[in-house]
Parts: C-alpha cells; sequence; structure tokens
C-alpha cells in the first residue's frame, strides 16, 4: 500500500503499536469498520476532507519519515508535512540562485511546455487510434498545430512568448479531447475554480492528487516546492511542484480521467455533487472512494518508456524527474521531462 487514504469526516486513524489503526462509521449500516495498517506498508498519507487523526500518529510519521498530505474535499490541496527534508541547504541555495537567472528558468520552463505539448499531442493520437480516426482531418489539423507549437516552445527567447504557446497549444487539445468523452458525461471546454461539471471536476481532482505526490518527492529531495522556473511564484503557490506536474497532466491525469468515465467506474449521476454556495461540481465520498483503487493501479502500472527500454511506473517516473532538475541544476545537464510512448 505505496499511500493510506482517510477519506471523509467519519474517517479516524490513531497509533496502535507499529501499525496505523483506522475506524470508520457507516451511518447507513450504523456500523464502524476497523483497519490495521503496519507502518512499513506506508509510504504517504493522504487526509481528505475531515477526517482526522492524532498527534501520536502524527509524530510517529514524522520519526518514520513519512509524508502526510492535506487535501480538501473540493480537491484543493492545502499542504504537506514533510519530515526531515531541510538537510540539503546547499541545494536549495543553488535553486534560489538559478531561480533568478532568467535563462536557465526559460530553458527549464521551454522544456516542460514542449514535453507537455507532445504529450498532449500523443495523447490525442492515441484516442483516435483507438476509434479509428488517426486520418481524420480535424485530428491531422490539431497534431499539426500541437507539432508546431511544441517546437516553438523550445525556441522560445522569453518567458511570455512560451506562456502563449502553453495557452495556445491548451486551448487546442481541450477543443479536440472533448469528443473522447462519453454522452453522459459531457466535456464542453476547460473550467475550474470550481469546475462546473464532473469531467472538470475530476480532471482537477486528479491534478491536485498526483500534485501531492510530485510535492512529496520535490522535498524528499531537498528542494523548496514553491520555487519554480516555469510557473510564477506567488504566495503559497507550490510552482516547481507546478513545473514538475505538466508534462504528466495529459498521459497520466486527462488519461485516468477519461477510463474512468468511459468504463463508467465513476457516473456522473451518482459520484460527483453540486454545491450552491460556489456552483461548483466536486467527486462525492462515494466517487473519491473509487477513485483510489484506479488511482494506485494507474500509478502502480508497468510500462516501457521507449522500444526496448527498462519498465517503469509513474511514481518512478516522478522521481525521476526531480532527479533529472538537480542533475540540470548542479551539473548544469539538459533537462529531460517524461515523453509518452
Amino acid at each position: 500500500m505505496p499511500a493510506l487514504y482517510l477519506n471523509g469526516h467519519e474517517t479516524e486513524a490513531r497509533l496502535d503499536g507499529r501499525t496505523v489503526e483506522v475506524t470508520r462509521i457507516d451511518p447507513e449500516k450504523d456500523d464502524l469498520r476497523t483497519l490495521k495498517v503496519p507502518f512499513f506498508d506506508i509510504e504517504r498519507v493522504v487526509v481528505l476532507g475531515r477526517a482526522s487523526f492524532t498527534t501520536a500518529l502524527l509524530q510517529r510519521l514524522a520519526r518514520e519519515g513519512i509524508p502526510l498530505h492535506l487535501v480538501s474535499r473540493r480537491g484543493r490541496w492545502l499542504g504537506t508535512f514533510y519530515p526531515n527534508a531541510n538537510g540539503h541547504a546547499l541545494r536549495r541555495l543553488r535553486q534560489y540562485e538559478l531561480a533568478g537567472d532568467g535563462f536557465f528558468a526559460l530553458a527549464i520552463g521551454a522544456a516542460a511546455v514542449a514535453a507537455k505539448i507532445r504529450n498532449s499531442r500523443r495523447v490525442l493520437q492515441r484516442l483516435a487510434a483507438s476509434r479509428d480516426e488517426s486520418a481524420d482531418p480535424e485530428h491531422l489539423d490539431a497534431c499539426n498545430t500541437l507539432l508546431k507549437l511544441g517546437r516553438q516552445a523550445l525556441e522560445c527567447t522569453s518567458p511570455d512568448k512560451l506562456r502563449g504557446y502553453e495557452g495556445y497549444a491548451a486551448a487546442v487539445y481541450f477543443d479536440r479531447i472533448g469528443r473522447y468523452f462519453p454522452e453522459d458525461a459531457p466535456f464542453n471546454g476547460r473550467n475550474r475554480r470550481p469546475p462546473k461539471d464532473p469531467p472538470n471536476a475530476l480532471m482537477s481532482w486528479t491534478y491536485t492528487i498526483v500534485l501531492t505526490e510530485i510535492d512529496g518527492a520535490v522535498r524528499a529531495a531537498g528542494l523548496d516546492p514553491c520555487l519554480g522556473f516555469f510557473h510564477e511564484i506567488s504566495y503559497g503557490r507550490p510552482s516547481l511542484s507546478l513545473d514538475l506536474l505538466e508534462p504528466l497532466r495529459a498521459p497520466l491525469c486527462d488519461m485516468l480521467t477519461l477510463r474512468l468515465l468511459n468504463h463508467r467506474l465513476l457516473r456522473a449521476g451518482e459520484h460527483f455533487e453540486f454545491r450552491s454556495d460556489d456552483g461548483g461540481t466536486y467527486l462525492n465520498e462515494e466517487g473519491r472512494r473509487r477513485f483510489f483503487p484506479e488511482y494506485e493501479r494507474t500509478m502502480q502500472r508497468r510500462f516501457a518508456p521507449s522500444k526496448g527500454a527498462p519498465h517503469t511506473d509513474f511514481r518512478t517516473v516522478i522521481r525521476e524527474q526531480v532527479a533529472a532538475l538537480i542533475r540540470a541544476m548542479e551539473k548544469r545537464d539538459e533537462m529531460r521531462f517524461f515523453l509518452m510512448p
């Protein structure tokens, strides 16, 4: 169990010797369920909504070096508790120095955006092939546009132009990917803060959960997650973690969203809720419960990143992207982000 998810206000976790004891009340069945998980089976803990945990458990997580992530029930990442992650002071000094180096920051940003655009194009190619639409003129036009934008991103000479290419590519991609969502959960364009429909709610939720994993890997490496190179620095924003998320949005998050909705593992009428206070649509508690087993399968699924290459998985990909960034910072190696096979 790489991750222990504590889902909702009816869930409580406490320390029990060498295990985490999780209790959950099922109000419909008037039933109390208890699960004990050994610490050696846990790599991280994700607290969703108002699930509770004891101080004794938090202290033990600190001693074990296990991070704890806080996510609101509406999918907002609230923060990470990561113990013993402050040992790499020289590495962070180098990060702060390079954040002020416009040429280095632009090179990292360009590599991230180019990889994101390339992966978005690859997702569209796979989806079109699955429906025998690879020769469709609109599909070819979108893919050719993304190919051109990806090349322009690599050759970009200013951050503003780079953001322009990224925004244009996102518009082309989201306009095309809508045709691959099911009829009972139509996607009519990207929206957020709040998400207005089930596809956008699930996309935003998945982005947040993957972001918690990236943030944990960044902190484990001794880097400052709030000091990025492509995303602007703003109070409370994990800019570096967001930089590393960009290439993974389409091949990991969007593909998982499509699979869950098209295979009806999550259904618009059952697993989402509308909130009148902000007009947003969000995964409900049952939807979150169904989401995480499929998410774990996706993160642990083995695949070859290129022909003849050793098999890997997305958790390894995240760690490798962080390691590649450190090499780029410390040795000035070329930054290489994940490219979808």
